[in-house]
């Protein structure tokens, strides 16, 4: 019998291959997340995915993991990445619901003026191959975990997405012609 973070892990390598590193981080509550970088997915990029947020599905409510693609900043990207977990368990937001954590600034104010973000956005995951957005169990045929996206977001599109919703947000993102998962991508709105 396997836990939850350790599926997932073995799910991410199957699709990412071997991760580069596989990081621990504690927050100052003594709650444990590690975080498994892989760098060979896709070209230019770095996949960050949590291990440790599925052992929390109560609080969470819900199975799930995360992933964070990012085309630079692999010094700073992983510490406002698990800093956004770390405030998600505190906070036990809903892993299935669409937000997105703010506090960018906070964590790496050099970074935040640099690529002008302010938030990371939480949404399911897709777009990735078949059968990548699910995870299923090992003891319940019918239990599933879900996999989840952050995307950095501007302030502005943080703004937009407080005032009129996940789904007008999405519908701006989406129909906008950059890259979504890239650090220069200008804001949607």
């Amino acid at each position: 019998m396997s836990s939850w973070p350790d599926r997932y892990l073995r799910h991410f390598m199957r699709f990412f291959g071997k991760p580069f590193d596989v990081v621990s981080y504690r927050d100052e509550y003594d709650e444990h997340l590690r975080l498994a970088i892989f760098d060979h997915a896709y070209p230019g990029y770095r996949v960050y995915a949590s291990l440790g947020l599925s052992a929390h599905a109560h609080d969470l409510k819900g199975i799930g993991e995360a992933i964070l693609l990012a085309d630079d900043a692999p010094r700073d990207v992983p510490a406002i990445f698990v800093n956004a977990l770390f405030f998600l368990l505190a906070r036990r937001i809903d892993i299935t619901s669409r937000f997105a954590i703010g506090g960018v600034e906070a964590v790496n104010p050099a970074f935040a003026e640099h690529f002008d973000r302010a938030a990371i956005y939480f949404a399911p995951a897709e777009g990735f191959f078949h059968g990548f957005e699910a995870v299923s169990g090992e003891e319940n045929i019918d239990e599933e975990g879900k996999v989840y996206q952050g995307i950095f977001i501007s302030a502005t599109e943080q703004d937009y997405l407080n005032r009129r919703g996940p789904a007008a947000f999405e519908e701006r993102f989406d129909a906008q012609e950059e890259d979504p998962c890239s650090l220069r991508r200008p804001p949607c709105v």
